[in-house]
């Protein structure tokens, strides 16, 4: 029972936090929290342990390294926000497959998982290191980081084709 409250205080405690995170941030808790939440589901059934050295230190450890992210320049924060929240999915998706009793494939399955997570991160990431070189030769320069809509792309498709239009005109 105290594994379980303890499960859910953690889970709890990084879906609070969540909610006033901004995107990676909250990626990088939400993560957290389903590991937690699908660690203590995994525990409360019987025959299932802990395989984790760790433990639950991993939680308070991760959380930290949010912390720890958010004092740090965008260009390098960025990537220890992507890496808790890749390794908290991957741990989720790996208590799942444990929970459905597909423990042999488990580590393989969160394995790919969180590289996956990674992976869909890298577009923000390598814009965070564009900016902090335009930075550097800029230093008032402001970057915001969104990523392209449909919409965004066929503007400035137009826009441009409209340019070359009005330049071929003249």
């Amino acid at each position: 029972m105290t594994k379980q409250f303890a499960t859910a205080a953690l889970a709890i405690a990084a879906c609070i936090a969540s909610t006033v995170a901004h995107a990676g941030e909250q990626d990088a808790f939400s993560g957290v929290a389903a590991d937690a939440a699908t660690t203590g589901a995994a525990l409360a059934t019987p025959g299932i342990t802990e395989a984790n050295p760790l433990g639950w230190a991993t939680v308070p450890l991760r959380l930290a390294a949010i912390q720890y992210a958010k004092t740090l320049p965008k260009e390098q924060g960025q990537p220890v926000m992507d890496a808790v929240s890749a390794s908290g999915w991957g741990a989720a998706a790996n208590n799942l497959m444990v929970l459905a009793g597909a423990s042999t494939v488990a580590p393989v399955i969160g394995f790919a998982i969180g590289y996956a997570v990674w992976k869909s991160g890298e577009e923000e990431r390598e814009f965070w290191q564009a900016c902090a070189i335009h930075k550097q030769m800029e230093p008032n320069v402001k970057c915001e980081y969104r990523p392209w809509t449909r919409e965004d792309v066929t503007r400035i498709a137009q826009e441009r084709q409209h340019s070359r239009d009005v330049a071929l005109a003249n």
